[in-house]
């Protein structure tokens, strides 16, 4: 499974390269805003498209046997880095994508926490109704940070609660934005066992959820 998921991933990427090639040259000689618009939402859907099948290899490496590498980064660029990757796609559905500014720093693999930052705030968008809000912001819980994602959405029932990070499990939450496989959350879990992040899920029917990864906190001097 886990050579099939690489080969596959790598495959498909070549088309989606060209794709992507394709609508950045058309963004510049574009001269309709509207149509500069809508070919950004394109390309950013695409780029997103990119990384999820990044994270996908990423996941099936990690069953051969982790490769991690821990060093010290300032929370603040990381977040700036989620914005710019959904702010796009959660305006496009009439979610409100919020960040709270971080000074902390944290000792984790960049590009692992990046991958379970990634699912946690895409699924709170999928699963969040228009007109909602996502929320993402960090707080001290003593020598580590919680880097928490809350939504405003449906929820998740009490009783898909033991079951939501298994694959193709979607805890009930058929009113999603966009259809899925499923497969996001597994992903985190997978990736915060390696890295040896605690996940919480905190959810209440009618109110929203919240999701947050529990990172170890460093000084900042060194952090990047």
């Amino acid at each position: 499974m886990s050579r099939l998921l690489a080969v596959a991933g790598h495959d498909l990427k070549q088309p989606l390269h060209v794709a992507m090639w394709a609508i950045e040259r058309a963004l510049q000689r574009s001269r309709d805003p509207e149509v500069a618009a809508r070919l950004d939402i394109a390309a950013g859907a695409l780029h997103r498209l990119g990384s999820e099948l990044d994270d996908l290899a990423r996941s099936s490496q990690l069953l051969d046997g982790p490769s991690v590498t821990h060093r010290t980064m300032l929370l603040d660029p990381l977040l700036a880095e989620l914005a710019s990757h959904w702010q796009g796609y959660a305006k496009s559905y009439g979610i409100t994508l919020r960040f709270r500014r971080s000074s902390l720093a944290v000792v984790s693999d960049p590009a692992l926490l990046m991958t379970i930052l990634r699912n946690l705030v895409g699924n709170a968008i999928k699963y969040s109704r228009r007109g909602g809000t996502v929320l993402v912001g960090c707080r001290r819980v003593g020598r580590q940070v919680a880097i928490e994602v809350h939504d405003r959405g449906d929820g998740i029932p009490a009783s898909r609660l033991a079951t939501m990070f298994d694959a193709f499990d979607r805890a009930g939450r058929e009113h999603a934005q966009q259809p899925g496989l499923g497969l996001g959350l597994t992903i985190v879990r997978q990736t915060a066992q390696v890295l040896q992040h605690a996940i919480t899920v905190r959810s209440r029917e009618g109110v929203g959820s919240m999701f947050s990864v529990t990172v170890p906190r460093a000084s900042q001097e060194g952090a990047g």
